[in-house]
């Protein structure tokens, strides 16, 4: 049995604050490191915290990202005037995270495997970074101000009960194909 919520909207909100709070962190290794100018390295505290985003990223947002394209977003278009063309439009965000993601742990793993110099490696993540988590931002952001008030108000409980469970339902199937 399952802890998590049945209620779609609260397993999206409780996934938006979890990239909020990756967000947060990397953010936090983003300002030091510019901070740090051309003495700038990456510390083992911060090649944990790359680690965790990638497993994060791995594990978690293409798992929401997927929830959302098949699920969530196909039961808002109808509601939406001009629904399918907006909902499109956070679709192509999720393209672009998905490729600033991908750039990402490519950079983890070339510092991994010592493949880049350091002041590129720290280049690469200020910048892969500071996209990722401008653009993370401001999609929950808009998700968030429109699209759960919009299902709060429109659906009943029964509906969201419905997508929760197959919201729930993909998440596992994705994570079984993931491990």
């Amino acid at each position: 049995m399952t802890t998590k919520a049945l209620n779609p909207i609260t397993q999206l909100l409780e996934e938006h604050e979890a990239f909020r709070e990756s967000c947060a962190e990397l953010q936090t290794l983003v300002d030091r490191l510019i901070h740090d100018g051309y003495q700038a390295s990456i510390k083992t505290a911060d090649y944990a915290l790359l680690l965790k985003t990638r497993e994060n990223i791995r594990e978690h947002l293409n798992v929401h990202l997927v929830k959302e394209e098949q699920i969530f977003f196909p039961r808002l278009e109808p509601l939406v005037p001009q629904g399918r063309v907006k909902f499109l439009f956070l679709n192509y965000d999720h393209e672009y995270l998905r490729d600033y993601f991908e750039v990402f742990c490519t950079i983890v793993s070339d510092f991994e495997n010592d493949r880049v110099a350091m002041h590129i490696t720290v280049k690469r993540i200020i910048e892969t970074a500071t996209l990722i988590i401008t653009n993370l931002l401001q999609h929950i952001l808009a998700e968030d101000a429109v699209y759960f008030e919009l299902a709060e108000k429109h659906f009943d409980q029964t509906t969201l009960d419905e997508i929760g469970k197959e919201m729930l339902d993909l998440e596992h199937r994705l994570q079984e194909h993931q491990h």
